[in-house]
């Protein structure tokens, strides 16, 4: 093959992958979010824990998503779009204050558990992003703050009803 037909292959398939990229078949991520709302609003939230969260979870669990340039062209951006669908589907940061008390407790629940199990972030993540592996602190870190943060929804949820804590002797994940 000639260098004109690789070019011209090269280009076609270019011009493809920007027409693909039209194309969201999790729904566009992109519209519809606002991404200076404030992470865990109504949460207390140390800064060093914030600083872990804006670093390595916002990507996914965010209307905070960073898009690099290479995310604009299919099916690359399909596969960014799925990732981010799924995980602002399972919690999104952005969105804290919308959740019930419950939901609250249980993602707390889920956020102590994958995060000292190093779950999260996923290992296809890390293949592009090898920084944003959670360190041991880190982990433990997220671990400790997801458990107090718990304890103090549920500390706060006895006063006002004024009956017992749910599971207040109970320790989990």
């Amino acid at each position: 093959m000639n260098a004109p037909k690789i070019g011209l292959a090269c280009g076609a398939l270019f011009a493809v992958s920007i027409a693909l990229s039209a194309i969201h078949p999790w729904g566009n991520v992109r519209s519809g979010v606002e991404p200076n709302a404030p992470l865990l609003q109504g949460s207390n939230i140390p800064e060093d824990v914030r600083h872990v969260l804006e670093e390595k979870c916002v990507d996914c669990h965010s209307e905070k998503t960073h898009y690099p340039a290479y995310t604009r062209l299919a099916p690359v951006s399909w596969m960014i779009e799925r990732d981010v669908h799924g995980g602002r589907s399972v919690l999104d940061l952005s969105r804290w204050q919308d959740y019930t008390v419950d939901t609250r407790v249980d993602l707390l629940t889920r956020i102590a558990s994958v995060s000292r199990s190093g779950e999260m972030p996923p290992r296809q993540y890390l293949l592009l992003h090898p920084n944003n592996r959670l360190t041991t602190q880190e982990q433990e870190q997220m671990y400790d703050w997801a458990k107090a943060e718990r304890r103090r929804i549920r500390q706060q949820l006895s006063e006002n009803s004024g009956k017992p804590a749910l599971n207040s002797r109970i320790e989990r994940p």
